[in-house]
């Protein structure tokens, strides 16, 4: 198998992927980079999506990853539940393959988790049911999936884990990346058999290559629901060959051996979850969902959304308000590239070095005027500004240099930057 050749520095962020304009990256991982991209809708109204771009080492010559990738993608599009992110489009162009879904503004489960460790507090337990109550009604909804014929799908995650758990802004909690792990588990394999992706949300039987159902997923709820609660992991990421052999040969611990105040209802619940012998483990997510809601409603009530929505934006509303003003400014950038590069065209039909000079002092000044300024008659060459006969290529890459390291400044900023 040949892989395609990596794009150079320059093309590393495009533009645009289809017919959607890309503004900042995202967020990254093993198939591919996420970008926040938009889209026009009416006239200057914008709609704001994610897109995810396959990396280019992907792009075999045979296509087998980018037509499973495709597959995967119309199974996780005919998901319709407002606690799963959905699948807008799938498509091709010369950058490679690529899904368009929903924008969710807030951030990832693993980064609100980063972000309540780097506050030194920790997500309210209220907090934390509410968010596995709606990632676990998305995971049984796409478990549940049926082909237009009615028959079931017997659609599997394979990667449920605070990485891929969205909580927005408004509160709700929305799974994603449906079938994308499943890809990725074949491409992360080594020679040998070993499996290199997240070991630590990895059930035994799916550890170990062995047939999957739903229950897979179930273990995999079940050590988020451990990590969120115990604020530690239950298995290292630097560990993965103990994490393998304690896998098949050690029950996980129960939550309450490390914080002996989680309710004990909430510690049965996670252990039915965290069961080796898949026989004996939780059979669904509705029913872990049910366990961990009735349990922890002998406390209090579960969080509403609002209350959710709330803790959200008081702990990454910075970071949402700071990927705003990024937008902002490579849209004023990309503006000015623009109208600089109409001006040097027009330019170079009526004065070459007054027209590089203004259009430097335009590049070079923020908020200076592009619009044509009339030359003066000492600048006026009729011979010149009547023909294009004449070589003039020096002044002509002037202006062009310039419009080229304000794109290179853009693509730069973008990708060590943001």
């Amino acid at each position: 198998m040949t892989l395609a050749e990596p794009p150079s520095p320059a093309t590393t962020v495009p533009d645009r992927v289809g017919r959607y304009e890309i503004l900042l990256p995202i967020g990254t991982g093993g198939m591919a980079t996420v970008y926040l991209a938009r889209v026009p809708v009416v006239d200057d109204l914008y709609r704001d999506v994610a897109l995810k771009l396959m990396h280019p080492h992907l792009r075999t010559e045979d296509g087998v990853w980018a037509t499973q990738l495709v597959d995967e993608a119309k199974l996780a599009a005919s998901i319709r539940h407002p606690n799963v992110v959905p699948v807008l489009e799938v498509g091709e162009d010369v950058h490679g393959v690529f899904l368009v879904m929903e924008y969710v503004e807030g951030d990832t489960l693993s980064g609100i988790i980063r972000a309540a460790r780097a506050a030194k507090s920790r997500v309210p337990p209220s907090i934390v049911v509410r968010i596995l109550s709606d990632a676990l009604l998305g995971l049984h909804a796409a478990h549940e999936l049926r082909s237009p014929a009615g028959e079931p799908l017997n659609l599997v995650h394979r990667d449920f884990s605070p990485q891929n758990l969205l909580v927005g802004t408004d509160g709700i909690a929305r799974l994603t990346d449906f079938g994308i792990a499943k890809v990725a588990t074949q491409v992360n394999v080594t020679v040998s058999g070993v499996v290199k992706g997240k070991v630590g949300y990895m059930a035994p039987e799916q550890a170990f290559g062995r047939p999957l159902d739903r229950r897979c997923d179930v273990w995999a709820a079940g050590v988020v629901a451990w990590e969120l609660l115990a604020l530690r992991r239950l298995y290292p990421d630097h560990e993965q060959a103990a994490t393998l052999l304690r896998l098949v040969s050690q029950a996980p611990e129960h939550i309450r051996q490390v914080r002996p105040d989680v309710p004990r209802g909430i510690d049965d619940a996670i252990a039915s979850a965290l069961t080796i012998d898949v026989k004996d483990r939780c059979p669904s997510a509705l029913e872990l969902r049910r366990r961990l809601v009735e349990a922890w409603g002998e406390l209090g009530p579960v969080a509403e959304p609002s209350e959710v929505g709330e803790y959200v934006r008081g702990l990454v509303g910075a970071k949402i308000e700071k990927r705003g003003q990024q937008v902002a400014s490579v849209l004023a950038l990309r503006d000015k590239i623009t109208r600089v590069s109409v001006l040097a065209i027009e330019e170079a039909k009526g004065g070459f070095d007054s027209g590089s000079q203004r259009t430097a002092t335009a590049l070079a000044t923020p908020n200076a005027s592009l619009e044509p300024v009339e030359p003066s008659p000492a600048e006026t060459n009729t011979e010149q500004s009547s023909s294009w006969s004449q070589p003039r290529p020096r002044v002509w890459r002037r202006s062009w240099l310039g419009v080229g390291l304000v794109v290179t400044g853009i693509v730069t900023a973008t990708v060590f930057g943001w």
